[in-house]
């Protein structure tokens, strides 16, 4: 069976658990330890330190909850089960003494047994993980089979295919460790550990495990990247702004999200950006690759002007001056007498954003002093070739974060404020006066006679006879005569 249709399928389950139940709290973790011929002085030497480190790491990144299987992998064949599970169950504690027994794999000839990492990866995943998403942890010299086996350039070719192209494999990740060992038939300088993440879930996990120190902690250099090289190519560490004095910039407490803090009556419609593009593809260089940017605030997309528009040579964890000329998307920026804006109480609004950045006719290759690496611990090992990037990735991008900050002044809040305690005032006086009671001296037909009117109030008036004769009403002053019946006169004479 084919690897590649295998890996799709379960990946088509992955996604649809995914969809169902968002990421998931806890991770299947496969411990796959290499016991093939190439594999002997590391069971063979006493000072050799394969099994520790396989506890070690287990140890370290499972969390409580987590699937735990421990298996040994070569090549099957009659009479020599590969992979053959050693320990399955939740605690990493059990690692440990899982492998103390573990020794090189024969044949039933009694030969060395051979290397298959493709028929290990697929039966894990089908079998153990059951198609959902988990990562797979090698352990193994990096070598594929001891010498008998005429298909090993065709298992390099399919490792490499699973490694970087079958789209299962979300992130892979590769730890070169110095491990010098020797034993009766073969010795060997080095260790590689990898990290295969089986379906998008695994590869957040993983990134996670990366990003917040816990692989740190087993591995003392940072991994090598082998998968994804077409996203989270760069960083931009800001200097400072060309154009304008009153706009600060700085990068925030996660190392990637630049912050933007300007006023709100600056008018500004764009921010000149000096600042570094630093390489994140440990460890490749970008040989060459054409820059370009854009900007995401909302609904609004706006491009951005990178000088200079190529860069060329840069090595992993090297960086290039560039400036950037970002647009200030004038549509997200409340107005300072909005809802928005004057909730904040003269306090800053935060407008997120995010900065596209794209690589286009991107050549990688490897850095030299990586390559010198590799064959000081891997000498004349063909497999090392799974580090040469896909020359179908030609391109990439990086989103890095942005935060406008932008302050506005307390005095259209002060205003406002101001307005309502006027206003407040105001209907308080009304309404202390409309519940006064005024009198006054009115004269009807000729009559004087003494009334008492609120304000706001109105009053009928009648003649000595009881008929209608007018009416008078109120305002806040003295009342005025609204109406007069024919055949009578009505006047308000004072108070």
């Amino acid at each position: 069976m084919k690897i590649v249709p295998l890996i799709r399928t379960g990946l088509l389950a992955a996604l649809l658990l995914a969809s169902g139940h968002g990421i998931a709290a806890t991770m299947q973790h496969a411990f796959l330890v290499q016991n093939s011929g190439w594999m002997e002085p590391f069971y063979s030497d006493q000072r050799s330190q394969l099994k520790p480190l396989v506890a070690a790491v287990a140890t370290t990144v499972v969390r409580p909850g987590d699937g735990v299987v421990v298996a040994a992998f070569n090549q099957q064949s009659p009479g020599n089960v590969s992979p053959r599970a050693l320990f399955t169950g939740n605690d990493a504690g059990h690692v440990a003494p899982a492998l103390a027994s573990l020794q090189v794999a024969r044949k039933a000839s009694g030969a060395l047994a051979d290397t298959d990492f493709r028929e290990a990866v697929a039966a894990t995943i089908t079998g153990p993980f059951q198609a959902r998403p988990g990562i797979l942890w090698i352990f193994t010299n990096n070598r594929n089979s001891p010498g008998n086996d005429p298909d090993t350039a065709k298992r390099n070719r399919e490792f490499y295919d699973l490694v970087h192209l079958d789209p299962s494999i979300t992130r892979s990740l590769a730890f070169p460790l110095r491990m010098p060992v020797k034993g009766a038939h073969y010795q060997a300088a080095g260790l590689m550990v990898y990290a295969l993440a089986y379906g998008e879930q695994a590869a957040e996990h993983l990134q996670a495990l990366l990003d917040d120190g816990t692989l740190g902690r087993v591995f003392t250099s940072a991994p090598a990247r082998l998968k994804p090289l077409d996203r989270d190519a760069v960083r931009i560490v800001p200097h400072g702004v060309s154009n304008s004095g009153n706009v600060r910039v700085s990068l925030a407490a996660d190392g990637r999200t630049l912050v933007f803090d300007i006023g709100s009556s600056d008018e500004i419609t764009r921010i000149g950006l000096k600042a570094s593009l630093e390489n994140l593809f440990f460890p490749y260089q970008i040989a060459s690759a054409e820059v370009t940017g854009t900007m995401n605030a909302g609904a609004t997309s706006l491009p951005v002007a990178v000088l200079p528009r190529t860069i060329e040579n840069l090595a992993p964890g090297a960086s290039t001056e560039v400036e950037l000329e970002l647009p200030v998307p004038q549509g997200q920026v409340p107005s300072p007498w909005s809802l928005e804006a004057l909730s904040a109480m003269g306090k800053q609004v935060t407008i997120p954003a995010t900065v596209e950045i794209a690589l286009d006719q991107q050549r990688l290759r490897i850095s030299d002093g990586f390559r010198g690496e590799l064959a000081d611990l891997f000498p004349g090992d063909p497999l090392s070739d799974v580090f040469i990037p896909p020359d179908t990735i030609q391109a990439s991008t990086a989103r890095i974060p942005i935060a406008l900050r932008v302050q506005y002044p307390l005095l259209p809040v002060l205003l406002l404020v101001g307005a309502a305690l006027l206003l407040v005032a105001g209907l308080t006086l009304l309404a202390v006066l409309a519940g006064r009671t005024a009198r006054y001296e009115i004269v009807v037909d000729g009559y004087r006679r003494t009334v008492a009117l609120k304000a706001f109030a109105a009053l009928e008036l009648r003649d000595p006879h009881g008929n209608y004769a007018g009416r008078i009403k109120r305002g806040l002053g003295r009342p005025r005569v609204v109406e007069v019946a024919e055949g009578h006169t009505v006047s308000v004479t004072g108070r």
